[in-house]
Formats: structure tokens, sequence, C-alpha cells
């Protein structure tokens, strides 16, 4: 086991003993709402292999729409809570390239394979680098900062992204969209 996966286990489980009583509560208000309470997405991870990334369900009907708890907890990126077990997992670390979905990624592409010889982030350097602009960003404008993690990126990057994470969470108060 690296000191990478150390990190995001340790972490991961401790985050996950303080925020266990709010996601037993937001898990119940999105039952209420939803009548189910995850919602799994197909992502492409480490050397191309996809998981299922967890997030608390916050759409129903058809057409999906977001609910009212939804928005919620979208605000407040309490959505994302469940990504914890992505990270318990292994299929995510706290710090990478972000998740793709597999229509976006090329495994053909030797971008894109550089990208993926790392295990994806809840948080990287894209989504700091391109901030409130990262959901209307190009996949190559993404894809650009990703690449420089994947062959530069190192213990310390991962503290001064999560650290400079942190710190735009607290100056913007995490709304989506704006880190």
């Amino acid at each position: 086991m690296t000191a990478k996966r150390i990190f995001d286990l340790t972490l991961a489980i401790a985050l996950g003993i303080v925020v266990l009583p709010f996601a037993v509560v937001i898990a119940i208000g999105v039952w209420l709402d939803t009548r189910s309470i995850l919602f799994a997405s197909p992502r492409v991870g480490l050397r191309g292999t996809v998981f299922q990334h967890y997030r608390f369900r916050k759409m129903k009907g058809e057409p999906p729409k977001l609910t009212r708890f939804g928005r919620l907890i979208s605000s407040l990126s309490l959505d994302d809570l469940p990504t914890l077990l992505n990270v318990i997992r292994g299929d995510l670390s706290f710090v990478g390239p972000r998740p793709f979905a597999p229509e976006e990624v090329n495994l053909h592409d030797p971008v894109w394979m550089a990208v993926l010889s790392v295990k994806p982030g809840l948080t990287g350097l894209s989504l700091l680098m391109l901030k409130g602009r990262y959901n209307q960003a190009t996949l190559s404008e993404k894809l650009q900062p990703e690449l420089w993690y994947a062959e530069h990126g190192s213990f310390r990057t991962d503290i001064q992204i999560l650290g400079a994470t942190l710190i735009a969470w607290l100056r913007m108060g995490h709304i989506k969209g704006k880190i």
C-alpha cells in the first residue's frame, strides 16, 4: 500500500466518521424526496477501468428534474458525500484528475492514457485552475492541467491542491461551479 493510499484511506475514514450524522440526515431527506438514496454513474478510472461514482440522488421524474432538497444539497456540495465510499473502495483518491464519463474518454489517445495512469480524484488541478468555468470548459482545457498532474504530481502537490481547494471553498462558500 502506497503512502498516498494510506493517506486517502485514513482521511476518508476520519471524514466519514465526522460527517456520518449529517449523511444520515441527508439520506433520510433524500429518501423522503426521491424514494431512493444513492445515484451511481459510470466513470473512467485508473488505467481505463470503469467504476460507479456514488452521490446522493437529487433528481426525480421523467425527464429527471432537480428536487428542492436536491438543489439544497447540491448547492452545498453535500450530494458528493457518498464519494467518500469511492475513496475507501480505492476507486478515487482525494487528489487526481477529475473522473470522466466513458463517452468522453478515448483510450487510444496517448494524452488520455497518460491522464489515466494515475487514480482520479475528488479535487484536482483542472478544477482549481478553471474555477467557475470548469463546467463550461472544453475537454481540451480540462485535460491540459490533468496531463500536467499525471506527469508531475507528487504527495507535496496533492497537499498544495487540497489546501488550495479548502481555501477556495472557505472563500467562496462552496456553491456548485464556484471552484
